[in-house]
């Protein structure tokens, strides 16, 4: 796949050496392993669609919205039989593409497992470019082992089964970076394609989530960091950011006409954001029915508007207050990484493992987590390197983003879910790189800096 890559890149490019060959055949093993792994598991737990949102919350209303727009029958709430624009269109819509196909060709009609070999397909096309990210920024070691972390890593596996936007929004998020990163930033500034290309791909993530618009400013700093200066840099900038907007026309024409309001996302922010904020809040999800919150029975676009407002009032009344709830977010977010199971066993059958099964998966998910994620903080530095600078500060600024928004909202565990490949990448250029320290050290050398 890299050698494609490459040849597209560079027509004239030299044969690829032998090593690099082999270790084509390295990562075509990795990628063969991780689709082996996310197929037995959806063969093996095979859960039963969701039947209501108390037992599987937002699993519940993807899936029923997915039906219902393959189904002619528009995006209209299942609360208020009203249309809704609650969730973003992204996912909802990607389920009804794939729903309707199957229902309207031979493919047997089984949109559960149809929607889990999508997520299959997804999660395994994530493993290579999670080497194509690693080998633009280390090298072609890093990006092996990273591609293997991200490959075995249990919760990106569990993750396939359910019916969560995640493992989509991760592909999207990778695939975007991928695009970008791959340019030679040592030959100048990336095409009008490429730009193009990466508008297209970070627009369909912003679809589903849109927490990745904020890539566009790792672009900006990217471009200013190969001194293309300010107006340059913004100019590259507003190229994707055009396609972006452009994407998400049709779906803001769609709220005016249908809901009467300007939306641009989704009209589940200002739920999002009140729900921890007063003074009962304590970091983790309740429902926006308290104090912090208006009437939760305020028609959808005004109770946006009006949590929002209440939200942002409780920040700036108290600040201190709103620092301490980060930190039980955080607490939150990244206490566990056994997420993708609970997930699974909230749909239509309920528990499908045994008790003795589910910890040993549980314990061995977490400590798989908490390594890797130990090992990408010791590697974050890494990024602030002059080596290939613009491709790390584009990382660096996705990383950011990933991590910080979250943090402004409530926590919950499947948030930290798009920093998986992440901590593959970081975690696994920080421990080759000690290795290759204490090799030097034994052998009394200097280490190289890379």
């Amino acid at each position: 796949m890299s050698q494609l890559l490459d040849a597209a890149a560079e027509p004239d490019a030299p044969p690829v050496p032998t090593q690099r060959r082999h270790l084509d055949w390295w990562l075509i093993g990795i990628v063969v392993a991780a689709l082996a792994l996310r197929l037995g598991w959806v063969l093996w737990v095979r859960p039963d669609p969701p039947v209501s949102f108390v037992h599987s919350g937002d699993q519940f209303s993807y899936w029923y919205y997915g039906n219902e727009i393959a189904a002619g029958r528009g995006y209209v709430s299942y609360v208020t039989h009203q249309p809704t624009a609650y969730y973003p269109i992204g996912y909802p819509a990607l389920l009804a593409a794939l729903f309707w196909f199957v229902l309207h060709t031979p493919i047997p009609n089984d949109l559960m497992l149809s929607a889990e070999l999508m997520h299959v397909a997804f999660g395994t096309a994530t493993v290579p470019l999670v080497y194509l990210i690693g080998e633009r920024l280390f090298d072609r070691r890093v990006a092996l082992v990273a591609a293997g972390l991200y490959a075995f890593y249990p919760n990106a596996i569990f993750e396939v089964a359910s019916l969560q936007l995640e493992t989509t929004f991760v592909f999207l998020c990778l695939a975007a970076l991928a695009v970008i990163v791959s340019h030679d930033w040592s030959k100048g500034l990336p095409s009008r394609g490429r730009l193009l290309a990466f508008g297209f791909t970070l627009g369909l993530s912003v679809l589903v989530r849109p927490f990745s618009v904020w890539f566009l400013a790792g672009l900006f700093i990217a471009a200013l960091t190969v001194r293309a200066g300010l107006r340059k840099a913004l100019a590259v900038t507003l190229v994707p950011a055009a396609v972006v907007v452009a994407m998400s026309i049709p779906w803001i024409i769609r709220n005016e006409i249908r809901m009467h309001a300007f939306v641009v996302t989704s009209t589940n922010t200002g739920d999002t954001l009140c729900l921890d904020r007063n003074s009962t809040a304590f970091g983790g999800f309740r429902f926006s029915d308290h104090d912090g919150c208006v009437d939760p029975n305020l028609p959808e676009v005004p109770r946006n508007a009006g949590n929002t407002r209440k939200a942002i009032q409780f920040v700036i009344h108290h600040p201190g207050r709103e620092l301490l709830q980060i930190a039980r977010r955080a607490n939150f977010e990244f206490a566990q990484d056994h997420e993708g199971i609970e997930a699974v066993e909230s749909l239509g059958n309920g528990p499908i493992l045994s008790g003795g099964v589910r910890h040993l998966l549980y314990r061995a998910a977490d400590w798989y987590f908490f390594v890797t994620l130990s090992a990408a903080v010791a590697g974050l530095p890494l990024l602030f390197r002059r080596e290939q600078a613009p491709e790390r500060r584009l990382v660096l600024v996705s990383v950011v983003s990933l991590v910080a928004i979250p943090l402004l909202l409530w926590g919950n565990p499947r948030f930290h879910v798009p920093l998986l490949p992440f901590a593959a990448l970081l975690g696994a250029a920080a421990a080759l790189g000690f290795a290759a320290a204490v090799r030097a050290l034994v052998r009394g050398e200097v280490p190289e800096r890379g």
